[in-house]
């Protein structure tokens, strides 16, 4: 019988699953209807703001569908505006509005906290092993689903 408390996945989706509790319930109890999911496109906006969609949904790991279906959400809370390529009229960016850009600070103070506490107890080296770990994984999925593996 496969004990699935040893397999590193099985941990992964864990996680997950409470991180994205959490955040629902740390965002809401502030009054902010965020989701993790939309919390996810933010972070990356953040970093680099006017991304296309198929690019976000890479990076995201979502479909195309719920990509656009989320950044529709968003863009009715007013956090984020399509715009036309100017060279592509076929291909849009996303660009955060300045309501979304504002929301960075406020959204960072209240998961910080929570990221804080989930690396309690655990050293730097640890930390660095797990995430190096977990995208070696990721990329040995992506892989196989490609066929290369």
């Amino acid at each position: 019988m496969l004990n699935f408390e040893s397999i590193p996945i099985y941990w992964a989706n864990r996680l997950s699953a409470m991180t994205r509790r959490e955040l629902t319930n740390r965002f809401r109890a502030a009054g902010h209807n965020i989701s993790p999911e939309e919390w996810a496109i933010l972070l990356l906006l953040w970093r680099q703001d006017a991304q296309n969609p198929g690019e976000m949904s890479a990076r995201t790991v979502r479909d195309p569908t719920t990509m656009t279906r989320l950044i529709d959400a968003m863009v009715r809370k007013g956090l984020v505006v399509r715009r036309a390529d100017p060279t592509d009229r076929r291909r849009s960016s996303i660009c955060l509005t300045e309501h979304g850009r504002t929301m960075e600070p406020v959204l960072i103070a209240l998961a910080a906290p929570m990221i804080t506490a989930s690396l309690d107890g655990v050293s730097k080296d640890d930390a660095e092993t797990t995430v190096r770990v977990l995208s070696k994984m990721i990329a040995n999925i992506s892989a196989a689903k490609k066929g290369e593996r």
